[in-house]
């Protein structure tokens, strides 16, 4: 079972490569303060759109009806204002960090589905989530592919809020060789339903651009990829199987 035995070591050293990478490296449950002012709350649901959305992590070529792809990822964003973190949940928290699986399955006439699953690193929270993919120009030898991607993630156990993200996304990529770069922009929405009535809901709409390359060597690839969302920067890496 080799397949199996390197995404598990695979995600384990990304996951510890996303820890040693955060500076805080201690606990920062998501909470949120009773009575938490609406600008904080605001920025909490910014920073969490951010680092929570769907990534592409991968080019806009089809994988075709026998294509799959598995692999694990981690991701890494400073957030845009720790003071106001302190203030609406009682923690400052200066960085969200995930690692986790994802997977990938093509379908006929360009259509891509993907999933995934991971931990928000030194926190309560978990994420998963999938996006649905389709190729409106597979792209050749000489021109480039282009695809329409539709995504969605939810964070769960977190007691104080429910959060989840909606995002739409076109990206362009061409291969050569073993290299694919790949770049494109998006829009994604967020929103942050607290359980205590005496705070209201929050939605954030950011625009985000994002660029990446993948390295493909044989069944192996490496994908890193930079992200701006908002005012956040974002980065994440993929390393994967594609059969």
């Amino acid at each position: 079972m080799l397949i199996p035995r390197t995404l598990r070591r695979t995600g384990a050293c990304l996951a510890l490569t996303a820890w040693l990478a955060s500076p805080l490296a201690v606990a920062n449950d998501f909470e949120l303060q009773s009575g938490a002012a609406a600008s904080d709350v605001r920025q909490m649901s910014e920073d969490l759109a951010a680092a929570t959305s769907y990534k592409a992590l991968g080019p806009a070529e089809a994988f075709g009806l026998i294509g799959t792809g598995v692999g694990a990822f981690a991701g890494y964003m400073a957030t845009d204002d720790e003071d106001a973190w302190q203030r609406a949940s009682g923690n400052r928290v200066g960085d969200i960090t995930t690692a986790g699986l994802r997977a990938r399955k093509g379908l006929p006439l360009g259509i891509d589905v993907s999933a995934f699953y991971a931990d928000v690193l030194n926190t309560d929270g978990s994420l998963f989530g999938g996006a649905l993919q389709y190729a409106i120009w597979e792209g050749g030898v000489a021109t480039p592919g282009i695809a329409l991607r539709l995504g969605y993630s939810q964070l769960t156990g977190v007691d104080d809020f429910d959060y989840d993200t909606w995002s739409v996304d076109a990206t362009i990529s061409k291969g050569f060789a073993m290299l694919t770069p790949y770049a494109g922009v998006g829009y994604v929405t967020g929103e942050l339903d607290p359980s205590d009535s005496s705070i209201d809901a929050e939605r954030v709409d950011n625009g985000r651009f994002f660029a990446g390359l993948r390295l493909s060597l044989g069944l192996i690839d490496i994908t890193p990829e930079i992200e701006q969302n908002g005012d956040n920067f974002v980065t994440n890496l993929r390393l994967g199987i594609t059969l």
